[in-house]
């Protein structure tokens, strides 16, 4: 089994300082929750109290609005029943009940076009006077709005200016102006209107009792006030404006209530944080109530879940703390070990110890090896003594506190699969030598075939000359005479050279049937050639278990044979990387890399191919490059043969060079490609064949 989690129902030991903290958390927490409760029931009173104050004052203009309206209407209508006869006539009437009905006007007035005074209408009720003769010019106001009104045939109110009242007193005024025609003339009805007794007697009477109530124009400049005498807290302030055909002004409001009192902001803070914490309480208790619960069925469905994985896996899975016991074992690794749990348990791991005469094993517990995506191999030893690879990967273990306790591996049983591709590589192995045996067979079939019947001629008459040499010639009558005999001698041998020169002419044929071939010449980016032969290489290295390295530096240029290069190139890595089947998995690399190289004054571009083989012996190197000559138990011997064939043919070299420590390292040297000239050389070159080789 797993390591045993901690018990959740054990409560974990806290520090003085971290329950400090929490305590300390706690107490802000709530000091903030009850001053924010505060200033929220405040700023709601507050704005309550804003829009309460807005509402009020928007339906005080609206009737305000509506009883200037009602006076605008009844002037217009006084303008439209205007006898042309006897215009005073009608309008006195009308205009003495206009002025009973609105106790904030002070005087109509009826004037022509120019100006001039027809009549005008004063109240009979008590109310301030406006001395005629202030009325006798009308004020630019006064006139700019008569003017609207007559040109723009609609009611106009000119902008507020001030009058003189007797007693000394004064205060502002507006002018309404109507215009009137007839056929006889035309003009406009004039009504003076006191802004001070409109704010008085048009607002309604409770909002003016509660309210400091001014009347201002746009630019701030005041215009009336209220004559309450009430002055406001100047906390609740709200300005509104007073739309008048002609003239904007802005009615401001300034309330008597003063700002929220603190005590029902504590009242409400103390419910409120009392429901809070008797809420957060619930709250807490069932929160900790469903997660004790999730835990536990959790917890019961993960063990139940890890046993079956457990019993189901064919992976082998061991735990072992720092010193290296193991502290779980999976049943997948019992079977691998032939072990049972109970006698791994506190046990070191089953490693098989090294052929080196000691009881060492190659691998310690806890070194990490195999913590990345690689893992490592080691072997293992089943209960019965026998052997067989594995491929470990491990992990650190670490508990709740960040600290490590062991390392967790996972282990894989390679026996079979070494086998399989063991097999697999011998079969490749015959075939391909079956392979060349099969075309050395042709060609020693085409040899025998082509060489048979001069070598046949060539014997039939070496056969006659030696016949000739030793029979007596005296019987013949033609051989009586010795120049006669050296004649037949001289052509006997002529035929012999004759044959021989043919079958020279077939074995040299044949040659280069086999060992020559046209070059199709290209400029080559060598790290393009590199990366396009890297798959194939890394196929290479992973069947005989080597770690593949490139450096490419650059990218510089080669001309010469794509497919010839890439042959040669994959002849050396694969002989690099057979070379190091003796060796431990862990210790075999091979490394390619490539750049730009000066030599003997030329430039060059080097490709190597090193590894950490078994090298090749001091009495072998000079027979290396030799076709048919081999180190290898089934080999032909004619892979470096052509390599350096090939490489030759494109100008360069191949050449094994010295190194410090185990291993060999092949070099390529090929002539670096310069464009322009490269053209002028290619045109000789791309109909050469390769010479033949030694």
């Amino acid at each position: 089994m797993f390591p045993k989690p901690p018990d959740p129902a054990r409560p974990a030991q806290r520090s003085p300082t971290r329950i400090g903290l929490l305590a300390a958390l706690v107490v802000l927490f709530v000091v903030a929750v009850l001053g924010a409760t505060v200033w929220l029931a405040a700023d709601y009173q507050r704005n309550e109290r804003e829009e309460a104050l807005m509402a009020a004052t928007e339906t005080a203009i609206a009737a305000l609005r509506g009883r200037l309206g009602a006076a605008e209407r009844a002037l217009g209508q006084i303008a439209h029943e205007i006898d042309p006869a006897a215009p005073a006539a009608r309008f006195e009437a009308g205009a003495a009940r206009l002025l009973a009905d609105d106790p904030s006007l002070l005087r109509i007035e009826m004037r022509n076009s120019d100006g001039a005074l027809i009549a005008a209408a004063d109240p009979v009720d008590p109310r301030p006077r406006i001395a005629a003769d202030q009325r006798g010019t009308l004020g630019f106001e006064t006139t700019l709005a008569k003017h609207s009104a007559m040109t723009f045939s609609r009611a106009v109110y000119s902008r507020p200016y001030y009058v003189s009242a007797s007693g000394g007193l004064g205060f502002e005024v507006t002018d309404l102006a109507v215009p009137w025609d007839t056929a006889a003339e035309s003009g406009s009805l004039l009504a003076i209107r006191s802004l001070p007794r409109m704010l008085d007697r048009l607002l309604p009477a409770d909002f003016e009792r509660a309210h400091q109530i001014t009347l201002i124009e746009s630019d701030g400049t005041l215009v009336a006030r209220t004559s309450s005498g009430l002055i406001g807290a100047g906390v609740y302030v709200v300005s509104a404006p007073l739309e008048l055909p002609g003239v904007t002004l802005l009615l401001r409001v300034n309330s008597l209530e003063r700002s929220p009192g603190l005590v029902p902001g504590m009242l409400a803070a103390s419910l409120v944080a009392l429901v809070l914490g008797l809420a957060s309480s619930g709250l807490l208790l069932w929160r900790d109530t469903r997660r004790r619960l999730a835990a536990e069925q959790a917890l019961r469905e993960q063990q139940a879940f890890r046993k079956a994985m457990e019993d189901s896996l064919v992976t082998g899975l061991y735990a072992y703390d720092l010193e290296g016991r193991i502290t779980y074992v999976n049943p997948a690794f019992c079977e691998m070990t032939g072990y049972r749990a109970e006698a791994l348990l506190g046990a070191a791991p089953p490693i098989a110890p090294a052929d080196t005469g000691t009881d060492e094993p190659p691998h310690r517990p806890g070194q990490g090896i195999g913590t990345g995506r690689q893992g490592f191999e080691i072997e293992l030893q089943r209960r019965d003594g026998e052997r067989f690879p594995a491929l470990v990967f491990e992990a650190a273990l670490i508990d709740e506190s960040g600290r490590q306790t062991g390392w967790m591996g996972s282990i894989l049983d390679i026996g079979e699969r070494r086998r399989v591709e063991e097999l697999n590589r011998r079969q490749q192995e015959k075939l391909q030598a079956h392979a060349r045996m099969a075309m050395l067979g042709e060609v020693a079939t085409a040899l025998s075939h082509e060489l048979n019947q001069p070598l046949a001629a060539i014997t039939s008459y070496a056969t006659a000359c030696e016949n000739l040499l030793l029979e007596d010639f005296e019987p013949d009558p033609r051989a009586r005479d010795r120049a006669a005999q050296r004649t037949i001698l001289r052509s006997a041998l002529e035929r012999i050279r004759s044959q021989s020169e043919r079958a020279g002419q077939v074995i040299h044929g044949v040659q280069a049937f086999v060992r020559r071939r046209r070059i199709e010449r290209e400029p080559i980016a060598i790290d393009a050639l590199l990366r396009d032969i890297e798959p194939l290489v890394r196929l290479q290295a992973r069947k005989w278990n080597a770690q593949l390295v490139f450096r490419i530096d650059g990218s510089p240029l080669v001309c010469g044979d794509r497919t010839m290069l890439e042959q040669a190139l994959l002849n050396l890595t694969r002989n690099g990387a057979e070379a190091m089947d003796g060796i431990p998995p862990l210790q075999r690399m091979l490394t390619v890399e490539s750049g730009a190289h000066r030599e003997a004054e030329r430039d060059w571009v080097r490709v190597s191919v090193s590894d950490l083989g078994c090298g090749v012996a001091p009495e072998a190197e000079p027979q290396l490059f030799q076709p048919f000559f081999t180190t290898k138990p089934e080999g032909l011997g004619i892979g470096l043969s052509l390599s350096r064939s090939v490489i030759e043919a494109h100008g360069g070299q191949l050449r094994r060079e010295r190194r410090d420590g185990p291993g060999s390292v092949f070099s390529i040297l090929l002539p670096l490609h310069r464009p322009a000239p490269a053209r002028r050389e290619m045109a000789g070159l791309a109909s050469e064949a390769l010479p033949p080789g030694p």
